[in-house]
């Protein structure tokens, strides 16, 4: 009977020595942290827009983007006048246009590079049932894709409305031309679109 008390003995400093009882190393996540907040108020839809245009994250910008399942009408976006009458794709211009554009230029971004979403002169008029933000903008989005533009400057129009979830999303996205020689968000998306 001590004969196999000593063998058990043995066998578990052999094991303990092998580092089978030794802790391991925290494995490091293989995506970021998402700090999407549910959006409750007009504001937070324009945080995590931002911040989702900043980590180049593609659920988190759709997320943004209002969902004719829950909210009974689509998205809209209205290009600038000139993108309009030049690019044929934003007169079916929906959600998933607006899905596949963001995903696209992700994909065409190296990791090191650098996207941001600049918003100056904001205001907004809040109401019950729906939010409207102007705002001038500064989109820069150091993407891999030769001669298309890694900025883009003008005014934008939000109109963010909530769904029967009463959960905020932009329902509505107009973009405006500042100048006639600037580079326009539509620009980008109509470049990135396919």
């Amino acid at each position: 009977m001590r004969k196999r008390y000593k063998i058990f003995f043995f066998l578990f400093l052999f094991a303990a020595g092998c580092g089978l009882f030794e802790t391991r190393d925290v494995e490091i996540p293989n995506t970021p942290r998402s700090n999407f907040t549910p959006p409750t108020t007009p504001d937070i839809v324009i945080s995590n827009f931002t911040s989702a245009i900043f980590q180049r994250d593609i659920n988190n910008y759709t997320s943004c983007i209002s969902d004719s399942s829950f909210s009974g009408a689509g998205f809209r976006f209205v290009p600038d006048v000139i993108s309009q009458g030049i690019y044929p794709v934003f007169s079916t211009w929906d959600k998933s246009k607006e899905n596949s554009y963001f995903t696209n230029i992700v994909n065409q971004t190296s990791e090191a590079s650098t996207s941001n979403i600049f918003l100056s002169n904001v205001t907004s008029t809040i109401a019950t049932d729906s939010a409207v933000y102007d705002s001038d903008y500064l989109l820069i989005f150091n993407h891999n894709r030769a001669n298309v533009s890694k900025q883009a400057k003008g005014k934008l129009r939000f109109v963010i409305t909530h769904d029967s979830r009463n959960l905020w999303a932009i329902k509505s996205w107009t973009d405006f031309r500042v100048n006639d020689n600037d580079t326009t968000w539509s620009f980008i998306k109509a470049n990135f679109a396919n």
